[in-house]
């Protein structure tokens, strides 16, 4: 897909007023601080999507928001790959076959550099959280290898974790920054200069592309805080019915009763909260405030909507409304989606895990029969909706159990040392508090009422083990060569373009 975005403006004059700057006998005064930006300068973005992993549009409109120091014309690329690939040569031989533009026609180049104004990125997936990032540029943009190296790093983390478009975005926002950035936009550039005594500073801001970037995050996080807030008020009444039936006596519902005390203060503080954000001038949403608040009203909202899903489902159970059954089934459903996914760990495990595998499997087996006779019980009345609850906890407790010694197995098994161990160690464990409040599976009474890393899933399990394994990978890769960037284009001839790939 090509699509043609905007022409943006050519770069505006710079105008420095520094009265007395260069001469010392002027009086001493205070200059106010200069923060000089440029225009958006995006030309035509051009998406060739052969992994079918990016969102065109999602893509398109952060490519659309981006200020590049000079005009620039955007090429992204991406494709299945095999670990053994050389992404160069196959973006170069991409481009001769299927976008030969990219390539300078100039009667001096021969050829062999990338054409003017021209950044591509290409993205090779070969496997989940597994693949290649490569950043190509035009001549006229090129850049050094170090300042390369860091593009392509800011999309690592998202790439770690298979968000693909957010990583692609991550580093043409970074590129934008860096590509043809002039000296006055140079990062922590303090000018001080005496001046009768006196001294004068000029502070030249962050990058544009930094206030684009914010302004994306406030725009996302505002996006999905609104969609929460909605559904809290669309679940009001409902919520305060359901909170004046939760029975006495009953642990959990004492504790969801505290937690309603609270929830119509939070609920007209979140509202409030939301009504500023939405007036809020462009100048606050690109401010690091501005993100933090989007942030909070977010999260805010979030656990608004997680706390009154889980205050409607007590009242179903502890009354037995006509909706009891629906209500447990989503109790249990973080449990019964777990228990499902083991197979993903355990199948085709080395022999250095067969034990902690066998363990897995074997709770595997025994939780789901665990499970399906608590629900029997439950509706049989046998137990109460108290011990159901206290049950599943134990039920899902026993499994982040079983997990943490999985994860001891496979870190001993795949670390070389103890830095490494680590390094592995602190990916999962990140990966695990993830799962708390912030989990798209919250609002079941269990996760509302207890802390976040009590239980641990089976996805964020293997995220945090593919994250810390690719993180030692490049340690490993890092420590075996001068630089993590692979320049040059095996098979290319005489081509000699500026860019280069790296392994994520």
């Amino acid at each position: 897909m090509t699509r043609s975005i905007r022409k943006g403006p050519a770069v505006s004059a710079l105008a420095i007023l520094a009265w007395g700057f260069f001469t010392a006998a002027a009086p001493a005064h205070a200059v106010p601080a200069v923060q000089i930006h440029a225009g958006e300068n995006l030309g035509t973005v051009t998406i060739d999507d052969t992994a079918g992993v990016i969102n065109r549009e999602r893509l398109s409109d952060a490519l659309d928001d981006l200020d590049f120091n000079e005009p620039t014309n955007v090429a992204v690329y991406t494709r299945n790959g095999e670990y053994s690939d050389d992404i160069n040569a196959k973006t170069l031989e991409f481009a001769r076959e299927s976008h030969p533009e990219w390539i300078s026609d100039k009667p001096e180049d021969y050829g062999d550099y990338w054409a003017d104004g021209l950044l591509i990125i290409t993205l090779s997936v070969e496997g989940p959280g597994d693949g290649q990032i490569g950043t190509y540029f035009g001549e006229d943009r090129k850049v050094s290898t170090g300042q390369m190296e860091s593009i392509q790093e800011k999309g690592y983390e998202d790439f770690n974790l298979s968000r693909w478009t957010d990583g692609v975005i991550a580093v043409a926002t970074k590129a934008s920054g860096i590509m043809n950035r002039p000296w006055y936009k140079s990062p922590a550039l303090w000018w001080t200069v005496a001046a009768g005594g006196g001294g004068t500073g000029i502070v030249l801001g962050a990058t544009a592309a930094v206030r684009s970037s914010r302004r994306k995050n406030f725009a996302q996080d505002f996006h999905a805080g609104r969609e929460h807030l909605t559904n809290v008020t669309m679940d009001l009444e409902e919520t305060e019915l359901a909170a004046k039936t939760l029975p006495t006596g009953s642990a959990h519902a004492a504790q969801l009763e505290r937690r309603f005390a609270d929830f119509m203060a939070n609920y007209r503080e979140t509202f409030d909260a939301q009504a500023k954000l939405d007036i809020a001038e462009k100048k606050y949403r690109s401010s690091t405030d501005g993100v933090e608040a989007a942030k909070k009203f977010k999260d805010d909202a979030q656990n608004l909507d997680r706390t009154d899903d889980a205050i409607i489902a007590a009242a179903a159970l502890y009354t037995r409304s006509a909706s009891w059954e629906d209500a447990w089934r989503a109790q249990t459903k973080p449990l019964a989606d777990d228990l499902a996914q083991i197979s993903t760990l355990v199948d085709d495990a080395e022999p250095e895990l067969a034990g902690s595998a066998a363990a897995l499997a074997s709770y595997q087996v025994t939780a789901a029969e665990s499970l399906e006779a608590l629900g029997t019980q439950l509706k049989t009345e046998e137990i109460d909706v108290d011990q159901a609850l206290d049950q599943l906890s134990d039920l899902r407790q026993g499994l982040t159990e079983r997990l943490d010694e999985f994860a001891k197995a496979q870190i001993d098994a795949y670390a070389e040392n103890d830095e490494e161990k680590e390094q592995m160690r602190e990916a999962m464990e990140r990966s695990r508090n993830s799962t708390g409040s912030h989990s798209p599976r919250g609002g079941t009474i269990l996760d509302v009422l207890n802390p976040g890393a009590m239980y641990w899933s089976v996805s964020s399990y293997h995220a945090g083990y593919t994250s810390g394994a690719n993180s030692v990978d490049q340690s490993r890769e890092s420590a075996s060569s001068s630089g993590s960037v692979s320049t040059g284009y095996s098979g290319g001839g005489s081509f000699s373009g500026s860019g280069g790939s790296s392994r994520f």
